[in-house]
């Protein structure tokens, strides 16, 4: 990891930091905050899910996984009621529900058939309260390191957390329940894992207590299900030498989950060698318990992966948009910024995203420039604002096909703003311009566009706001 510098956000995920680039990934804020209130809770996801829809995602830029991390916990969460491992006197009431639903069925179509009427459909008896969503998602990133390196990646417990495991919330009704946490999280921060002074200097993280919301926090079972799947795709070479240095470093010790580095190395060591004698997946179905929690437990693994259907494609995005023929029901552009990496972000791999959505799908991103949201308006997206209700503040950008789903459509200012020099497009003819003639190429339009600069337009908005008040 030579060309990046991992550090502890503000809710105790990590970040990385590019040297390359001079620029951070992640939010200081908060890595796992950001691909929730960015991500996951705007999409409308929810209303899918509580309907056991089946749908598909393509996360664009997986880089270490926050977004298919956090979309994949937020699905288990919904689901967990029917994901708990049934004990034996449940068995028993599903088996004798099931005789009965078949005896009934027999009583009533022999009545039917007697009265001369049509008979009735086994399906109209089945139970529909254990039918589960099936959620496909494609994952795109041309780092290979940095997507091996993404399920061993911790997410520290924040004092707020601690704090809450020896005192029960119900006591939150009393102000000491407040103080006395605060002296507890001022106590406990002192041990808490630390940023490298270089980092924490450039990056002005001068957060003193890490704090993230618990229904935000990765479900223990999403990281053991991403290992197994890239056990599967890169076999007994996972994890290579390079990922074994990588973690071994010193360095970079406390910003992995040692848990999750001991069952990758004996995964590894054993599950292949086995794998020959014992189907593979009930060998790791078994061996992961050694690392989980009770409370996880409590889920049935195997039911719950079930939910999933993980892809990894490792290589250049615009190649892969090409190969695949689906439609996605959700988006999330969480590409590089633009500036920086403008190959995701040009009209002609905009338009292949739009080709790819299904009627009514979403694409988010947690862009909020002008030329971003000008290049989804001239691809015909119907664009809006993501808003944040906890900061009252809109944070980012959602597009769709379905005027419907935009909540908070940009205002006369905001299209305005993507019709002035901010808002021209970054264009790649066949998808393979290097990042250097990208950039060249609109640098040129730029300098010879007859548009009006962006300066001069909030200058006359401005004054034309003031001449109205008067």
């Amino acid at each position: 990891m030579r060309d990046y510098e991992p550090y502890f956000t503000e809710d105790g995920s990590i970040g990385l930091y590019s040297f390359v680039d001079k620029d951070v990934y992640h939010s200081k804020y908060g890595a796992l905050t950001e691909a929730w209130e960015k991500f996951i809770i705007p999409s409308g996801l929810k209303n899918d899910i509580e309907d056991n829809k089946n749908i598909k995602v393509l996360d664009v830029c997986y880089g270490i996984g926050y977004n298919t991390k956090a979309l994949m916990s937020f699905v288990i969460n919904k689901k967990q009621k029917q994901l708990l491992k049934k004990n034996l006197f449940q068995n028993f009431f599903c088996f004798i529900k099931c005789i009965i639903n078949i005896v009934s069925l027999c009583v009533n179509n022999a009545i039917r058939k007697a009265r001369g009427l049509s008979l009735r459909n086994a399906s109209i008896y089945n139970d529909n309260s254990e039918q589960l969503p099936h959620v496909k998602i494609d994952c795109l990133d041309i780092n290979e390191e940095l997507v091996q390196l993404s399920p061993l990646f911790r997410t520290v417990k924040t004092p707020y957390e601690i704090y809450s495991q020896f005192v029960p919330e119900v006591f939150d009704c009393l102000e000491i329940y407040y103080t006395i946490r605060e002296h507890f999280a001022n106590f406990i921060s002192r041990f808490a894992p630390k940023n490298r002074k270089e980092i924490k200097e450039l990056l002005d993280l001068r957060f003193k207590i890490m704090h993230l919301d618990k229904e935000y926090r990765v479900n223990g079972m999403v990281n053991y299900m991403i290992l197994n799947k890239l056990a599967e795709i890169f076999g007994k070479d996972y994890p290579d030498k390079n990922i074994k240095k990588i973690i071994k470093e010193k360095a970079n010790r406390r910003f992995f989950d040692k848990s999750l580095i001991k069952y990758a190395h004996f995964n590894q060591k054993w599950g292949f060698k086995t794998s020959s004698k014992i189907n593979l997946s009930a060998f790791l179905h078994n061996i992961y318990y050694n690392h989980l929690s009770r409370r996880y437990k409590r889920i049935d693994f195997k039911a719950a992966q079930s939910l999933f259907e993980l892809n990894f494609h490792i290589k250049d995005a615009r190649k892969t948009i090409l190969e695949i023929s689906d439609q996605y029901d959700y988006i999330f552009l969480d590409a590089f910024t633009y500036t920086k990496a403008p190959q995701l972000w040009t009209m002609e791999f905009i338009a292949e995203l739009y080709n790819r959505m299904a009627p009514q799908g979403v694409l988010l991103t947690y862009s909020t420039s002008a030329q971003v949201r000008n290049t989804l308006l001239e691809n015909k997206f119907y664009v809006g604002k993501i808003y944040n209700p906890k900061t009252n503040r809109f944070i980012g950008t959602i597009a769709s096909k379905d005027k419907a789903k935009i909540k908070y459509p940009l205002n006369n200012y905001e299209i305005g703003l993507c019709n002035t020099k901010a808002g021209i497009p970054y264009y790649d003819p066949n998808l393979c311009f290097s990042n250097k003639e990208i950039i060249e190429l609109r640098e040129y339009e730029f300098r010879h566009s007859n548009l009006m600069s962006s300066s001069k337009y909030m200058k006359l908005r401005t004054l034309r706001s003031e001449n109205e008040e008067i």
